[in-house]
Formats: structure tokens, C-alpha cells, sequence
């Protein structure tokens, strides 16, 4: 009786694996269509994204559903630009358990940014990146990116020469998108939610004015109204809808200092930028004097610069420390800080 049972139970064990390997297999052969019909259809088809890539290999087993796209590139057009990806393997994993999440992981990755105007160009490496994406039960999507010791490089060419120079380092980066629902993206009033945050920032390039090491740079921006693909004829429907950049905060800091940046932007007739907002300075002092030590100003530069910053602004005291808040604005093509343009702005036609 003893030996029967046993083996019942053997048996119920073995039929049960044997059905998850079975059904294992075919929801990886169905993941594995629905893969190459979004890779080839749904984003191929608009013509504004292209999508190579050798081969696809399966993988994950057991516990979760791999495939691993071996040296695929990705290169996307907007406006006047184009966006490219590459890599040796990606890997997209979905849990059995969990089918409305997909992770995307690479081990070094390439971006690139080309501006096909006038030629400013940058490109980004990093490693070991991850990308989460889950649905909601609303049916909004929740986009969530990390990678480690990215390296942002800048296009020079010159007569004599033509290479990436490297323009700063980032230990980490990470970045949350929050996009809206189906039915939402069709109204005016929806909004994306972008969130960011790099730290141990260090700057290669000698020209900036800003320490060559940063804590940290954090981020919250609200895209309202839906700007497409970024084309041109996209763009004037989301100006036209009242389509608004709300910057909420974007913070560089470096103990003791903190610039944080605040404002709105949109486009006008011309498709420049429009907006207003303020910049909000803690430590000036410290930061003045930091670059006076560093040579890049001399102590007559830095008296300077610390009155026009005065004259700019509004000084108030916060929990001992001083603000400083500058206002800036950007109409009629050109950027201003108070009263004082400081370049014009580049517009989407030209």
C-alpha cells in the first residue's frame, strides 16, 4: 500500500514537470513570435525605426522565459537627429509568475546621439545595464533603467583631427518613466513622469565652470500632452494641443553647493523654446573660491562674477545658508537671465 502510494506520488511529480517543460516550451516559442513580430512589424513598419540584430537564442530555463538577441542595433530618427543602440547580447527575460513585467539586461551597451544639423554628436558606453518594464493594473506602464560607469563622449573634428574625446564619467545612472494608459494617451491632459539620478559625476572637460567632480545630479521632469515620435509634424500638434515641459527639478550638487534649476517650457510659432523659471544657488561662496584655487578664474574674476549674481538675483536666508534665486526666461528666440540675454535659441526649422 505504502510502495502504491509512493509512486502515485512519483508519478503526479513527474507528469507535473513533464507538463511545465512542455508548456515552458511553448510559451518560449510564442514569446519568441511575439518578439520577432515586434521587432519586425510594429516598430520596423513606421519607417522611423530600424532594427538588426543576428540571431535569437533561447535560454532562462526554468524559472523564467529568456531569449538573447546577439549583436543587435537599434537606430531611431527625430526631428533632426538619430538615436542609436548597440550591443554584443541583450537579454529579455519574463517570469512565468509574474507576465506583465519584462526585464532587459546588457553587459556594455553603446548610445549614440548625432545631430544631423551641425554635427554635435555625443555618444555614451556604460555597463552592465537593466531595464525593467511592468504593467500597472490601471494599464499604465512603469519604465525603470540602471547601468554603471557610464562614459559620455563628444564628437571633435578639427583639420588635423577627427576622434571621441571623453566628457564625463558616471558611476551610476538610473531613471524612472512612468507612461500613461491607452485611453489617456488619446487626451490632451495626460503626462509622462520622468525621474533621474547620477551619481559621482566626474568632468574631463577643463572648460566648464563647475567643479570636475559632482555628488550627484537628480531629476523630475512631467512631459504633458503627447509629442509622438518627435517629428517634426508631431511636435507642431503637441505645441498646438498645449503640449508643456514641466521641469519640477533638476539638482547638481556637490556639498556645500547646490544649483537646482525649476521652470516650464513649450515651443512658439517658430518652434523654439518658450518658458520661464528659476535657478536657485546654495554656496556660492564656496563654489567661487573652489574654482579660484582651481586657476580656472582668477580672485578679480570671482568678485565679479559673485556681484552680477547678486544683481541678478533675489537673496533670502533658509535654515542659516543663503539663496540665491535667479530668474530666466526663454522668448523671442532668445535665453535670458534677469534682463540679460546670454545666447539666441536654436530652433526646429531653420
Amino acid at each position: 500500500m505504502k510502495t502504491q502510494m509512493q509512486f502515485k506520488v512519483l508519478l503526479f511529480l513527474v507528469s507535473a514537470i513533464f507538463l511545465y517543460c512542455v508548456g515552458w516550451l511553448i510559451a518560449s516559442q510564442w514569446i519568441k513570435s511575439e518578439v520577432e513580430t515586434f521587432l519586425t512589424d510594429t516598430l520596423v513598419k513606421n519607417g522611423k525605426i530600424a532594427i538588426h540584430y543576428e540571431a535569437l537564442e533561447r535560454g532562462g530555463f526554468p524559472f523564467s522565459l529568456d531569449w538573447h538577441l546577439i549583436n543587435p542595433k537599434v537606430e531611431v530618427n527625430f526631428a533632426s537627429h538619430t538615436v542609436s543602440f548597440n550591443t554584443n547580447k541583450t537579454s529579455l527575460s519574463i517570469h512565468p509568475f509574474f507576465k506583465k513585467s519584462v526585464i532587459v539586461q546588457n553587459q556594455k551597451t553603446e548610445w549614440r546621439l548625432l545631430n544631423n544639423r551641425d554635427h554635435q554628436n555625443f555618444k555614451n558606453t556604460s555597463e552592465n545595464s537593466r531595464l525593467y518594464l511592468s504593467k500597472n493594473y490601471d494599464g499604465s506602464i512603469t519604465v525603470e533603467y540602471s547601468a554603471n560607469n557610464s562614459n559620455i563622449h563628444r564628437f571633435v573634428s578639427t583639420n588635423k583631427r577627427k576622434q571621441w574625446n571623453k566628457f564625463a564619467l558616471g558611476k551610476h545612472f538610473s531613471a524612472l518613466i512612468r507612461l500613461p494608459n491607452r485611453e489617456k494617451r488619446r487626451e490632451r491632459s495626460h503626462h509622462y513622469s520622468i525621474s533621474f539620478k547620477i551619481n559621482d559625476i566626474l568632468m574631463i572637460n577643463e572648460s566648464v565652470i563647475w567643479p570636475k567632480d559632482l555628488d550627484e545630479i537628480t531629476g523630475s521632469i512631467e512631459l504633458r500632452g503627447n509629442p509622438g515620435t518627435f517629428a517634426l509634424e508631431d511636435l507642431i500638434a503637441w505645441r498646438d494641443n498645449g503640449g508643456t515641459i514641466d521641469i519640477e527639478r533638476i539638482q547638481f550638487e556637490r556639498a556645500p553647493s547646490k544649483l537646482i534649476v525649476k521652470g516650464t517650457l513649450a515651443l512658439d510659432a517658430d518652434l523654439k523654446p518658450i518658458g520661464a523659471g528659476t535657478i536657485d544657488f546654495t554656496g556660492l561662496a564656496t563654489f567661487l573660491n573652489e574654482q579660484q584655487q582651481a586657476g580656472r578664474i582668477t580672485k578679480s574674476e570671482a568678485r565679479f562674477l559673485n556681484l552680477a549674481i547678486l544683481v541678478l538675483s533675489k537673496t533670502t536666508k533658509q535654515q542659516e545658508k543663503s539663496l540665491i534665486r535667479i530668474p530666466i526666461t526663454a522668448q523671442n528666440g532668445k535665453l535670458k537671465i534677469g534682463s540679460f540675454s546670454l545666447f539666441d535659441l536654436p530652433g526646429l526649422i531653420r
